[in-house]
């Protein structure tokens, strides 16, 4: 008997990411009101989900191995997406990596309080020397995916 986790596929996986897409955008665009570790915990999620998907393509026989990674080799996000997913999985990179050190943290806004009278913040991730809004990162990944399956009349 199939389980449910395979029933569907890579289109069902796929259904998976864009859930989990939308449980960690919620969390981190709402930071006043979710816990910390909730949205940093659904934001990693997130991106083994989404770096699982390329397996999940490949082993279903939807995408051709050197087709599909040429085209994720042309989104800089994508190397995002491997390193936070490996690293989250594995606590030490150990292949191919940009930026095996990446870091993410919490960045108060001190206006927020005095223009909107609350207090207001977002997590960033620091990757490859360069700042990122941790929700903005989420979203290309998932427009990354949904343009690729796209482009191949997958969706």
């Amino acid at each position: 008997m199939q389980g449910a986790d395979r029933v569907g596929g890579w289109r069902n996986h796929f259904n998976r990411c864009e859930r989990w897409q939308s449980r960690a955008q919620s969390a981190l665009n709402d930071l006043s009101n979710t816990e910390f570790h909730e949205a940093l915990d659904f934001a990693l999620a997130y991106f083994v989900w989404c770096h699982s998907l390329r397996d999940w393509l490949l082993k279903d026989g939807a995408l051709k191995r050197d087709d599909l990674d040429a085209q994720l080799a042309s989104y800089p996000q994508w190397s995002i997406v491997r390193d936070v997913a490996n690293r989250s999985k594995h606590l030490k990179i150990t292949m191919k990596s940009k930026d095996a050190e990446w870091s993410m943290s919490r960045e108060y806004d001190p206006l927020a309080v005095v223009i909107e009278g609350r207090e207001r913040c977002h997590l960033n991730l620091f990757f490859d020397g360069k700042k990122h809004r941790l929700s903005e990162v989420v979203g290309l990944a998932g427009e990354m995916w949904r343009k690729i399956l796209s482009d191949e009349g997958l969706i």
